[in-house]
């Protein structure tokens, strides 16, 4: 076990670990509202990430993340290999199967046609194509939160675009709702089942019978969403800009 750093702002402590001749960071965090030991992982970076009580000590953090490496070796193992978005590429957007096409141009400009999205510019292409994909994943989003907010009669104030590594979809009191950028690489069924789902929690703060009706009430296909998102969200997880 190695200590690498502590970040004393966020209450972090980081350590190494080497298992099956695999380096593995595990990243110790106090918080406030731990009762007791929680590990989960870092989809983003790929690490290891242990929620510890304030008055437990970091390296007895650290000690419960080297008893369960073989359980963050093989949750690490489902994100890998992480798939480049880069020129070339041919990845889903919603329905669709697209080629990514970078070209080097003093403007900055995207072209969808037959199936080709050219992403023209002279900077880093990828923040080009980001920015596209985050206004047609809200798109997408706001017109089905018209549509099944009528049906619900909630109003929505405010489409977040996320960049979360652990949620889909969420909201607030304020009935703000945020979506994760990632869900364009779903088929659009899937888009609509998340945006249900919190729609609903509008109404609904839990996953009662009552919850369910509502959303079962905006789409017809809720299981077959529910298994694609079991069955693809790691694989969602896995895809990365350069």
């Amino acid at each position: 076990m190695t200590l690498i750093k502590k970040h004393r702002k966020n209450l972090i402590k980081k350590f190494e670990f080497t298992y099956k001749k695999e380096v593995i960071y595990i990243k110790v965090k106090k918080n406030k509202l731990s009762k007791s030991y929680k590990l989960s992982l870092d989809k983003k970076d790929l690490n290891g990430l242990v929620s510890i009580p304030y008055y437990i000590k970091y390296e007895d953090g650290a000690k419960f993340a080297r008893d369960n490496l073989e359980w963050i070796s093989g949750e690490i193992e489902k994100l890998k290999p992480i798939i480049k978005i880069n020129n070339g590429a041919k990845i889903r957007f919603f329905d669709d199967i697209l080629k990514i096409k970078y070209i080097t141009s003093s403007t900055n400009k995207i072209r969808l046609a037959h199936n080709v999205l050219e992403i023209s510019s002279k900077k880093k292409h990828s923040d080009i194509l980001l920015k596209w994909i985050k206004n047609e994943v809200r798109k997408s989003s706001s017109m089905a939160i018209n549509e099944f907010s009528r049906k619900l009669n909630v109003k929505v104030s405010k489409i977040k675009i996320s960049n979360s590594f652990s949620y889909w979809g969420s909201c607030n009191s304020k009935n703000e709702i945020s979506i994760n950028w990632r869900l364009i690489f779903c088929p659009q069924f899937v888009l609509n089942y998340i945006i249900a789902h919190e729609l609903s929690h509008l109404i609904e703060f839990n996953h009662s019978k009552n919850f369910w009706n509502l959303v079962d009430k905006l789409i017809t296909n809720r299981l077959d969403a529910q298994k694609w998102l079991k069955q693809n969200d790691n694989y969602m997880y896995r895809l990365r800009l350069d």
